[in-house]
């Protein structure tokens, strides 16, 4: 699971944009079509470049944006893109995008928690672990399973700022700390 710095510029936007979201009841709207926003803008390097480049005007920038997202997302939605491009805050869309969705996560009650383990898990393994994440956590569990071979059984949850490793490897680590001092 990545680690994102977000700047508090980026979640004093991601807010505004939560709030107007709530307010049309739009938020799952929101997420997916910010989605699409930034598969567009990432899979453009032209696009990139325009964005980013001072000497191009703001005016043009917006009719860019009008001419690739006009009638494929929410008005209200095109009209926040806008407002980052006069702000000169376009640059800030992935991690707004970021600060939108743990907004939500936290407004909805879900978490995103990254299970490594030793090896793949089948299905039965996953709901498992599944069921007693979400009974400890008592929230909904979006998972994102890895695997490392490194590990010595067990597993190791990623969440928020923890990590709480169960592995074998982790208590040998341990134990051959206790035994150094």
């Amino acid at each position: 699971m990545k680690t994102n710095i977000i700047s508090e510029i980026s979640r004093n936007y991601s807010q505004a944009l939560l709030d107007t979201a709530i307010e049309s009841n739009s938020v799952e709207l929101f997420s997916s079509q910010l989605n699409n926003i930034l598969e567009v803008f990432n899979s453009s390097q032209d696009l990139k470049v325009v964005m980013a480049n001072s000497s191009i005007s703001n005016l043009k920038k917006l009719e860019v944006i009008d001419s690739i997202f006009k009638d494929k997302i929410d008005r209200k939605l095109l009209n926040f893109l806008k407002i980052l491009v006069e702000k000169n805050r376009f640059n800030e869309i992935e991690s707004i995008k970021i600060a939108y969705e743990e907004s939500v996560n936290k407004l909805t009650n879900k978490k995103t928690v990254e299970v490594v383990s030793p090896i793949e898990l089948n299905f039965e393994n996953k709901s498992n672990v599944l069921f007693k994440l979400e009974k400890k956590l008592n929230c909904e569990i979006s998972p994102i399973w890895t695997v490392d071979e490194n590990l010595i059984a067990g597993l190791v949850f990623k969440f928020d700022d923890y990590i709480i490793d169960t592995s074998i490897r982790a208590k040998l680590e341990d134990l051959s700390k206790t035994l150094n001092r």
